[in-house]
């Protein structure tokens, strides 16, 4: 029985690259990878297909199985393009809820919507907002002291005077996002879209912000204006 090499490895690889590229090109938004999550057991389905193409004697179904692959990846990106599922129905809704002065250290708020809400003053250390929709949310001096919020969609949020000491904020769109003053010292921000930003007297001592993009509209921790690296 004839056995056909592997093809599901490369195309996700593939797709993922596409995807960061078209990211920092400006043709897909950051925030598609929240809504992509959803699709993980897509990739089940392709290894199933994977290991039935392999084992094939035909040719054609081999490139077949091939073909309903990519059309399988693509209609999974165009869907999550699309919005959809909408990000109301995988988390929860928290949008413009008071919760100033709030205790939610080690809070589970992953895929959670929290846009415009007032988180001021609160403590939310070690709590994880993966994939969050945190749009124009209030963390004015709250401790964020190592929240993970990878992925998450932060345009105009208010992180003033905050602390985020080892806070996770890869690929988050942090468009016009208040970060003065905040303390990121040790902070992770590789990947992260920083267009726009105001960051005048952030400290981010130890902090890693590889392939951050900045603009200049970018107010920089030295308040000059961007690029800032």
């Amino acid at each position: 029985m004839t056995r056909r090499p592997g093809y599901v490895g490369p195309l996700i690889l593939l797709t993922i690259g596409f995807i960061l590229l078209f990211n920092n090109l400006g043709f897909l938004p950051w925030e598609i990878w929240g809504t992509l999550w959803r699709y993980w057991p897509v990739i089940l389905i392709l290894f199933g297909i994977e290991i039935l193409a392999k084992h094939t004697e035909s040719r054609a179904i081999y490139v077949l199985s091939i073909l309903i692959s990519i059309l399988l990846i693509a209609g999974t990106v165009f869907l999550a393009w699309n919005g959809y599922p909408a990000p109301d129905t995988v988390g929860k809704n928290l949008k413009g809820a008071k919760l100033n002065n709030s205790q939610l250290g080690d809070k589970n708020l992953d895929f959670a919507n929290l846009d415009d809400a007032d988180l001021s003053n609160s403590s939310l250390n070690g709590a994880n907002m993966n994939f969050a929709s945190i749009q124009n949310t209030n963390f004015n001096n709250s401790n964020l002291n190592g929240a993970n919020m990878n992925f998450a969609d932060i345009k105009y949020a208010k992180f003033n005077n905050a602390g985020l000491k080892g806070a996770n904020m890869n690929f988050a769109n942090m468009k016009y996002s208040d970060l003065s003053n905040a303390i990121l010292d040790g902070a992770n921000l590789n990947f992260a879209n920083l267009e726009g930003a105001n960051m005048a007297g952030a400290r981010l001592d130890g902090a890693n912000h590889n392939f951050a993009r900045t603009s200049e509209l970018t107010i920089c921790p030295d308040s000059r204006n961007g690029p800032c690296w």
